[in-house]
């Protein structure tokens, strides 16, 4: 399951990047002009995206640190997609083009929240 996760955020810190460049299917974020528009595609470039990629190579490299910061990113995937959702509920949107990645940031964060705490309990031990 190591290599899945790690796989899962590496994956996932590449089109969080490339997404957030491209504001979901906007236009690039630099031609926006909305600030509500660009708050989530920036954090996705700024945070979401580049801590993914660390966290995925640390737990390829096998480096304890880099399940705790599984925890961290499965975090911040919770959070944007909550936020994700609650916008998409808020403008009544149906697009699979946004539901689709919160979805699947979802279920990549509480399978790993999940499956740390059942089998990774010796890493909180260190």
């Amino acid at each position: 399951m190591n290599r899945i996760f790690a796989w899962l955020f590496i994956l996932t810190g590449i089109f969080a990047i490339a997404g957030g460049l491209y504001t979901w299917g906007d236009g690039s974020i630099f031609d926006q002009n909305e600030l509500v528009r660009v708050l989530i595609p920036w954090a996705d470039i700024i945070l979401t995206g580049p801590i993914s990629l660390v966290c995925g190579m640390a737990i390829l490299k096998k480096k304890h640190w880099g399940h705790l910061l599984g925890l961290v990113t499965s975090g911040i995937y919770l959070f944007g997609s909550i936020l994700v959702f609650v916008r998409l509920f808020w403008n009544a949107e149906d697009s699979l083009l946004l539901l689709l990645p919160s979805v699947s940031g979802l279920l990549i964060a509480v399978g790993y929240i999940i499956w740390f705490f059942s089998n990774r309990r010796d890493l909180l031990l260190r």
